[in-house]
């Protein structure tokens, strides 16, 4: 299928140790160059072409989006793809190739989907993905991975909560609860009461132990993981968001507009399975 112009996020500034490194869009082409920089609730196939990131996710607590200088990725982020140890023994499980959404194969071919909780193009290509990982078990791992971007000022607190919902077994739910009230919390600028207590509330009604959410929420882990996939996808050449990624190798023709039938035909032509 032919990509639609400018359906992902776009990274116009990955950084690289002492420097940035301008990409270009992730589509065929013209941009949209009087889109917003800032996420909107739209799952308008046109994304906005002047999204940005930096380095790494930062901040803890506060949750900021920017970096300065370079950042340490985690263990999590040493493989993917063929690379990839895979350890997790069901879905619901996180390892290196990231949180699994069908059951994890040994040898398999690995797709994933580099995400941003506050990107509305993610939002719309969430359901069909969820589809392919039923429709592709027992032939392909199907995963998701961390890409907040750095205009996005609430995506890393947000990848956060997902992380911090997951250690409880409710990824999906906390990150689909995310992706539906997206208009509710992309705006919110008191990160350290306002937005962690709509979050916690979050957790409350999935029926979450709250006191280990808050502690898992702020746990340096927690962030380091998200940079962690924050760096492995910028190193393999993630630019924009949802990107889908088959054994490393970024698909420029899956987008958040392709068909759950396509896109698990895409998946397989590039994994070498069709």
């Amino acid at each position: 299928m032919t990509q639609s112009p400018m359906t992902r996020r776009t990274l116009f500034a990955l950084g690289a140790p002492a420097a940035l490194v301008a990409l270009a869009a992730c589509s065929s082409g013209s941009s949209n160059s009087g889109s917003s920089s800032s996420a909107s609730g739209s799952s308008s196939s046109n994304a906005s072409s002047s999204s940005s990131a930096s380095s790494a996710p930062s901040g803890g607590a506060s949750g900021s989006a920017s970096a300065e200088g370079e950042a340490s990725a985690s263990g999590s982020a040493s493989a993917s793809g063929d690379s990839a140890k895979i350890t997790a023994t069901k879905a619901g499980e996180r390892d290196d190739a990231g949180y699994h959404l069908n059951t994890p194969k040994q040898g398999a071919p690995t797709v994933t989907l580099y995400t941003d909780y506050q990107c509305p193009y993610c939002a719309k290509a969430e359901p069909a993905y969820e589809k392919v990982a039923k429709d592709l078990e027992g032939t392909m791992n199907v995963t998701v991975r961390n890409m907040p971007l750095s205009s996005h000022k609430n995506a890393v607190p947000a990848a956060q909560a997902v992380q911090a919902a997951e250690l409880q077994g409710k990824h999906l739910e906390m990150a689909n609860k995310l992706f539906q009230t997206q208009d509710s919390w992309k705006g919110i600028t008191d990160k350290q009461t306002e937005l962690r207590g709509l979050f916690l509330s979050y957790a409350q009604e999935f029926g979450l132990d709250t006191e280990k959410f808050k502690t898992d929420l702020v746990d340096p882990k927690t962030l380091e993981l998200i940079k962690g996939d924050f760096e492995y996808g910028h190193k393999i050449g993630v630019k924009g968001t949802p990107q889908f990624v088959v054994n490393d190798k970024p698909l420029e023709n899956v987008d958040s507009s392709t068909s759950a039938e396509d896109m698990a035909k895409e998946f397989k032509k590039a994994a070498g399975l069709s």
